[in-house]
């Protein structure tokens, strides 16, 4: 199996990022953007699970330890610089609520936390956006056992069943009105992640070639969901998560290396956003809420561009002094082989 670092996903992730901060600015104009958490499930699961894969053919097994050392190292250390800088604004505010959300996104349960109300909840709870990490990391704690246990064993029938199980509980939710557990629950949103989990276990080269015509009819569909579905009961949102779970993994196979849908994903400033798509994502929720609460007096055009351009900037800053130092520790817990492949955010695989 050959791998090796593909831009274009990073191009696709700039996508993503681009839905969530058009959706945390202003959801009248793109009620859907959500929808670019969708797209980043189905990157990780499809990233990660070829990571393992790779080293459970080459070796047999999986290194608990290295995978979990690897997530600490990508994720903790701007997730802490931020959860630092709110419990400073919460003491400064005198905000108890504020201090209780960060301990509870800190240890990735936010998820479970808009669905039950641990602490107070609301569109001001700054650490809110948290849901979706707290989410992938409480389904990482189970996929490595779980690809251990299963990769020998049609892992795909497994993967599909586990998705039909999926939407069938998501469509039970709907019925029931339980639209927190529907939108947060481990259980129900992240079809993405196996969406992915699947295509990373599907040979490229077994499935046929896809033009850009495709690729581009794939990203049409995702700026019609984001501008069109909006987060209410309705059945756009019981199938939307599938829907761009299956778009973006279109994408993913149409943009093999080479290809015109690599070379158009490949654009500079998007694969730089893609790859600073963390701390957008980390950042620009809170920079958000908090512009909201220090309001200056700007036209609203000017102050969300302001901000948005505050955004880029912290998310920059955090890449290259925050992240990128622990990144380059990450290698102490990789093969040595795989070392280089996931220097970036995408890969390509072909057998």
């Amino acid at each position: 199996m050959k791998m090796r670092y593909n831009p274009a996903l990073d191009g696709l992730r700039a996508i993503a990022i681009t839905f969530v901060i058009l959706f945390h600015s202003d959801r009248e104009i793109f009620p859907g953007g959500w929808i670019g958490v969708d797209i980043f499930f189905v990157l990780s699961g499809y990233l990660i699970t070829t990571i393992l894969a790779f080293e459970l053919k080459k070796t047999g097994s999986i290194s608990w330890r290295n995978f979990y050392a690897r997530r600490a190292l990508r994720l903790t250390p701007a997730l802490l610089v931020m959860a630092a800088f709110l419990i400073l604004v919460s003491t400064f505010t005198h905000d108890n609520e504020l201090r209780q959300s960060v301990m509870i996104g800190a240890v990735y349960l936010e998820n479970w936390n808009k669905i039950f109300g641990f602490v107070a909840d609301g569109p001001t709870n700054l650490m809110g956006h948290t849901w979706s990490l707290a989410t992938e990391e409480q389904f990482y704690l189970l996929w490595p056992i779980t690809l251990f246990a299963i990769f020998k064993r049609h892992p795909a029938l497994w993967l599909g069943a586990a998705i039909a199980a999926m939407m069938i509980a998501r469509v039970w939710l709907w019925r029931a009105g339980a639209l927190d557990h529907l939108i947060f629950g481990l259980d129900a949103r992240p079809v993405g992640l196996l969406v992915g989990c699947l295509l990373a276990l599907t040979p490229l080269a077994r499935l046929p070639r896809l033009s850009a015509a495709v690729a581009i009819s794939a990203m049409a569909v995702l700026f019609a969901i984001g501008l069109l579905v909006g987060a209410d009961l309705h059945w756009r949102l019981i199938l939307s998560p599938l829907i761009v779970s299956v778009a973006t993994a279109a994408i993913i196979v149409a943009a093999s290396p080479g290809s015109a849908t690599a070379q158009l994903l490949a654009w500079g400033p998007a694969v730089y956003v893609g790859r600073i798509s963390y701390g957008l994502y980390l950042y620009s929720f809170p920079i958000f809420l908090l512009g909201e609460r220090w309001r200056v007096h700007a036209p609203f055009h000017l102050y969300g561009v302001g901000l948005i351009a505050l955004i880029i900037i912290v998310a920059a800053a955090s890449y290259e002094f925050v992240e990128r130092p622990f990144l380059r520790l990450k290698d102490r817990f990789q093969d040595r082989t795989a070392i280089g492949i996931i220097a970036g955010s995408g890969l390509a695989v072909r057998s």
